[in-house]
């Protein structure tokens, strides 16, 4: 999962426990179609998001960060974001100029432009402090905290802005960093525009299907299925549809169970691109214990999704639950 603070908090879970070790070999094919198509979805829809025209910041200002403290920022232009996403939201205020490094699961057109400065989500402070930044804007989560503490130690302006797991908390999160930026103006404009985009689309994707997000890395053993507070429960409900896991009574990410699948019994699998390449492809997930005999199984219904972007909750997610939308609506047309 591609919230970077969540995806922490998931793999933390994962390294102590030992998931479902029944999942690695088995095949059962009973439940699976031998002519089973793999089904992937450019979530990104980038082409479809279009940057604000460039604003002028208005600085110094002076930037009260989510944990209370005061940050004088003079300059932006070079900023790093630390915090999953973020460099998307400066990139659609009309500021993509400035991002001199951006976190590992932001993404926008020509993101790859720019150094990543946390590979492997452990923020590399030395490539970091290479890029020699005047602002870096970063989150709460407890893998950039010491990062964040060095770079505030050295005289660089940090600014922490609010994390964002759910459709809600997008308008907030774009209004703080153009706070930081010194266009607050542009992210109030930009805000109410996602915020009207995101209403339309909620309006108009009415699926009721069930869905099951499971996240995935077979080569660790780590199976897991998504419920409330995940993130994607939110992107599901924005859909009109039922999320599998919080039907389950789960909260944030339960072991994975075949049992536990099997009452679900979804409609569709939602996966992302990492999860399913490491469990060896879409037939092989089908084929999986309690995923064989589900109604997603018999129809090969399986979303592949952009790990960077899936829950990224910036600007471009209306447009990532239109792409879901229209995937659905083709799921129930062939069905």
């Amino acid at each position: 999962m591609q919230n970077l603070g969540m995806l922490a908090k998931i793999t933390g879970l994962a390294l102590t426990i030992l998931l479902i070790s029944s999942c690695s070999a088995k095949d059962n094919s009973g439940g699976s179609n031998s002519d089973t198509t793999e089904v992937q979805i450019n979530l990104q829809c980038s082409d479809h998001i279009k940057p604000m025209p460039r604003p002028l910041p208005s600085l110094p200002i002076t930037v009260t960060t989510v944990s209370g403290e005061s940050v004088l920022v003079s300059s932006v232009d070079r900023v790093i974001s630390l915090a999953p996403g973020v460099a998307e939201i400066i990139w659609a205020l009309g500021l993509g100029d400035v991002i001199a490094g951006k976190d590992l699961v932001s993404s926008y057109p020509d993101s790859d432009v720019a150094p990543t400065v946390n590979p492997g989500h452990e923020v590399a402070l030395e490539m970091l402090l290479s890029l020699d930044p005047d602002l870096v804007l970063a989150d709460a989560s407890d893998e950039n905290a010491d990062a964040v503490q060095k770079l505030t130690d050295l005289g660089i302006p940090v600014v922490v802005i609010p994390e964002a797991t759910s459709v809600s908390e997008i308008s907030p999160r774009i209004i703080a960093v153009a706070i930081a930026l010194g266009v607050k103006a542009t992210g109030d404009e930009l805000a109410s525009q996602t915020a009207a985009k995101l209403a339309l689309v909620s309006a108009t994707a009415k699926s009721e299907t069930k869905i099951a997000f499971l996240y995935l890395r077979g080569n660790a053993g780590v199976y897991l299925i998504g419920g409330k507070g995940s993130g994607a429960d939110s992107i599901i409900s924005s859909l009109g549809a039922r999320d599998a896991g919080t039907d389950l009574g789960i909260e944030g990410f339960a072991p994975l169970t075949a049992e536990a699948l099997a009452k679900a019994n979804p409609d569709v699998l939602l996966v992302m691109n990492e999860g399913l390449e490491s469990v060896g492809g879409i037939e092989k997930l089908l084929a999986l214990p309690g995923v064989s005999s589900t109604s997603a199984a018999q129809n090969s219904a399986v979303i592949q999704a952009d790990d960077r972007v899936l829950l990224a909750f910036g600007p471009q997610t209306p447009q990532v639950i239109s792409c879901l939308a229209a995937q659905l609506t083709s799921f129930n047309e062939s069905a």
